[in-house]
Order: structure tokens, then sequence, then C-alpha cells
């Protein structure tokens, strides 16, 4: 009789990688519309 070699520990590690990795996705396409020169003058306001 065969036996499952897996658990849901396996299933649980799969979909926590395809989350991290949607997120990943979705960081990058949010830099790329976000132009960098919005970026500044929040970085220099938080710096003083």
């Amino acid at each position: 009789m065969a036996r499952k070699r897996y658990g849901w520990e396996k299933r649980a590690k799969e979909l926590a990688r395809k989350e991290k990795k949607d997120e990943k996705m979705k960081r990058r396409q949010g830099k790329t519309t976000t132009p960098p020169a919005e970026e500044m003058p929040q970085a220099g306001e938080e710096g003083t």
C-alpha cells in the first residue's frame, strides 16, 4: 500500500515560497512605475 511521502509541511513551504515570489514581483513593478524624483525629497526630509 502506498503512503504519502510528504505532509502538510511541504505544502506550507510551497505556499510560503509562492507568496514571497509574488510579493517580490509586486515590489519590482511598484519601483518601475514610481519615478525616482518623487522618492528623493522624501528621503531628504527624513534625514533633516
